[in-house]
């Protein structure tokens, strides 16, 4: 099932959920789309009692709803300059978290502390270099090679 199925699915219980009022002020076209759309496999169910954000509902659907309810469901243009400044302000904390998240000038604040000159000349005289020691056979075969090979 893909995820778009899922979030039509979900959006279509709640506006079941809401009603035939609700449901009402929604263009029909809209409505039977989002009924097509909707997976058969998944049959979301919602209760009234409890709060929307506490019923395991995804971000997409619940945003869809949100869309609705300014466009549709409002009653005043009023009440649709609040939900528009609400949706504006939500949308700059996001943007300014994403901001401090990625800004390049933090990026690289946090690097490892430059190693000062007397590390360096300890790390020298502790490193380990791999000695080759050549036994008998690779020896003897070494001079045999050189002396076939034409200089």
């Amino acid at each position: 099932m893909s995820e778009t199925k899922k979030i039509y699915s979900e959006v279509y219980g709640i506006l079941n959920m809401l009603g035939k009022d609700y449901i009402s002020k929604l263009p029909s076209s809209l409505y039977d789309m989002i009924k097509k759309e909707k997976s058969n496999e998944y049959t979301p169910k919602y209760s009234e009692d409890i709060a929307l954000e506490n019923q395991n509902i995804s971000k997409k659907a619940l945003s869809m709803i949100a869309l609705f309810h300014r466009n549709y469901w409002c009653n005043s243009d009023e009440e649709k300059n609040e939900l528009r400044t609400l949706f504006i302000t939500n949308e700059e904390e996001k943007q300014r978290i994403l901001r401090e998240k990625c800004n390049p000038d933090y990026l690289f604040n946090n690097k490892k502390p430059k190693l000062d000159i007397k590390n360096i000349d300890e790390q020298k005289t502790t490193a380990l270099v791999e000695v080759k020691n050549k036994n008998l056979w690779q020896t003897i075969l070494g001079k045999i090679r050189s002396l076939f090979i034409r200089k």
